[in-house]
């Protein structure tokens, strides 16, 4: 069994940010030298995650606005409130509130995907991409690739 891995690094450019990372993680899998197995592809953030779904214009307009009316930016969070929160505290965060995204985080569910791996190809349907998603506003940020198999 072989066990390879890679960290991307980014710079995002805001919120709800939608990038196709499908062929670094195809040159990651040829890179790795394994056919047969799993790809997990993982955000080490918690305002960022990665899915797996169609990279079509409209689907993504429709999928920003749905995030944005369940989740509103302008509202508020006890996360933002400082006279309260005690815990994590990041000085950046007091200037740029974020609560917004960590509810939205929770609403993505999971940080990572896996996705299977025959024949040297990752198994995606048709019209499937590997997407990371910027939650919070601009930022530096890494993702990371595993292929385990043989």
């Amino acid at each position: 069994m072989k066990v390879f891995q890679a960290e991307h690094h980014v710079r995002t450019q805001a919120g709800l940010e939608i990038r196709d990372i499908t062929d670094d993680v195809r040159r990651a899998v040829e890179e790795s030298g394994v056919a047969d197995g799993i790809v997990c592809v993982y955000s080490p953030h918690t305002t960022c995650c990665v899915r797996v779904n169609e990279l079509e214009t409209g689907l993504l307009e429709d999928f920003t606005r749905l995030l944005r009316r369940l989740v509103p930016a302008e509202k508020y969070y006890a996360h933002d409130d400082w006279d309260l929160r005690t815990e994590n505290v990041c000085t950046e965060d007091m200037e740029f509130g974020n609560g917004h995204s960590h509810c939205m985080s929770l609403l993505m569910g999971p940080a990572g995907e896996s996705i299977p791996l025959r024949d040297g190809e990752l198994c995606l349907g048709t019209w499937q991409r590997i997407l990371f998603i910027e939650l919070d506003r601009s930022r530096d940020r890494r993702w990371l690739v595993q292929v385990v198999g043989s």
